[in-house]
């Protein structure tokens, strides 16, 4: 049932697609990010559920529950925060889990996602929308040019154009009788005006173009099969253990000497800057901190592309885990360090949505080199560093939506205010739209003055009502701030 020759190509395939298009163009042309494009995701995996009942096919709910869970929050998010590096966090989410439902819909096991079929499912999806609805779009093109189709569309083609004359006439009489009726009458007649046809041909080549993707994708999700999980034979595998373990004890050794000789210094926080002549808080939190998160994330895919690439037998096996979680634990040292550097920065200058980013980084990418040390030591879960890894990454992208950065920054700030009279209001009227509510109260606090008025003027423009619903944005809306 999932062979691609098998699905209803001139049927409800292309019947929806056109619905998806002609709904895209309904909730998202000439709208800002909204409502409208977190209706317009939902739709999609929807369009899918109705295929596969309308086909008669049992989807594997075990691999899309999840997956559809994860990508409905993301979507509601994507209506509800403003800040652009969280929205395109939920963005880029919303496009990883779309392609992995396409993907995992029918084949199903989820759990034993391969780190490349992770990495490349974007891209899959992404090929499969551009030329896998060209088989479908020919078929209709060959039947509609067949000579029964030409036969049977000609008596419809006829009374067409025998009911234009007798429209002309009824259709200004009944608008003379009800003005309602001849209000819709003016905008049809608006929207068929000459001036307008450039726009609307514009709009018909987008709804063409998210038929045609959306045909695409669906096809894919119908008709995928899961590859082959028999891993590499090991002869195979194209390094060698003692190769591999000399570049692990090179950096294992490298680290344990920056550790131990910088060790006072890596923790030294307050203390440490106040100790050094000349040292001031933000060179302390700015000397090393972005090389220290680099070096974990490059010990990272270095383990792992070790671990892919290594021959190794019996005995072997347990030596390579051995070191690389020696690695792993000098890393998360190092992490620590960076957040230490983080903690000092905030405590002197304030806080601020990078410093907030950097935070929540921190701590999933430590959650990931704890499941990397699980993925070692245990055989079952080896292969399977792939979905905890993307559950960290969903988990770095959720914690920030639920923690609201740009909110959170502010109450920081308007916390710090109040215990050391210290605002930044320039760095305040930076944040998003996420921040009304907060500013709103911490202008209420602020005596009258140059930074009151500052807050009061960005709070204003950034509480307009919005035009239409499909526009409608929660961090937006004024009522929704007030409530708040």
């Amino acid at each position: 049932m999932n062979d691609e020759k098998n699905l209803p190509r001139t049927g409800s395939l292309l019947v929806m697609g056109l619905g998806l298009g002609a709904l895209a163009d309904w909730l998202l042309y000439g709208q800002p990010l909204g409502l409208g494009w977190t209706l317009f995701l939902g739709a999609l995996p929807l369009a899918l559920l109705i295929l596969l009942r309308h086909n008669g096919i049992r989807p594997a709910w075990a691999s899309l529950g999840p997956l559809l869970g994860g990508y409905t929050f993301f979507a509601v998010m994507l209506s509800v925060r403003s800040s652009e590096f969280v929205t395109g966090l939920n963005a880029t989410a919303c496009v990883f889990l779309l392609a992995l439902m396409a993907r995992f819909a029918l084949p199903g096991q989820l759990r034993e996602l391969r780190l490349g079929e992770l990495l490349g499912a974007p891209f899959s999806l992404l090929g499969a929308t551009l030329h896998r609805a060209a088989p479908s779009v020919a078929e209709v093109a060959k039947t509609l040019q067949s000579a029964e189709k030409r036969r049977s569309a000609g008596p419809l083609v006829r009374g067409l154009l025998l009911s234009l004359p007798v429209l002309l006439i009824l259709v200004p009489l009944l608008a003379s009788a009800d003005a309602l009726f001849a209000t819709y009458v003016t905008e049809l007649t608006h929207w068929l005006q000459p001036e307008r046809w450039q726009e609307q041909a514009g709009r018909m080549f987008c709804v063409l173009l998210i038929t045609w993707l959306t045909v695409g994708g669906l096809i894919m999700a119908l008709t995928s099969r899961r590859l082959s999980a028999s891993p590499r034979a090991t002869e195979e595998l194209p390094l060698g253990f003692v190769e591999a373990m000399t570049v692990l004890s090179s950096v294992a050794l490298v680290f344990g000497a920056f550790l131990s000789i910088q060790l006072t210094y890596l923790f030294g926080g307050a203390a440490r800057v106040l100790s050094v002549p000349g040292l001031t808080y933000a060179e302390y939190a700015r000397r090393g901190f972005a090389e220290l998160v680099t070096v974990a994330v490059l010990t990272l895919a270095l383990i792992l592309g070790l671990q892919a690439l290594t021959r190794r037998t019996g005995k072997q096996g347990t030596g390579f885990s051995g070191l690389s979680t020696v690695i792993v634990l000098e890393t998360l040292v190092l992490l620590s360090s960076a957040w230490n550097r983080m903690a000092a920065y905030e405590a002197a200058y304030g806080a601020t949505q990078t410093r907030l980013h950097v935070d929540v980084f921190i701590l999933w990418l430590g959650v990931a080199l704890l499941w990397l040390i699980v993925t070692l030591w245990s055989r079952p879960w080896s292969p399977r560093f792939a979905i905890g890894g993307l559950v960290c990454a969903l988990g770095f992208a959720a914690s920030l939506d639920l923690l609201n950065p740009d909110a959170y920054v502010a109450r920081r700030n308007a916390q710090r205010w109040e215990k050391t009279g210290k605002l930044d209001t320039d760095a305040l009227c930076d944040l998003s739209e996420d921040a009304n509510a907060e500013l709103h109260r911490l202008s209420q606090k602020l005596p009258e003055g140059e930074q009151r008025r500052k807050l009061q003027g960005w709070i204003g423009p950034h509480q307009r009502p919005i035009g239409t619903w499909q526009s409608w944005h929660a961090a937006r809306s004024a009522d929704f701030n007030r409530r708040i």
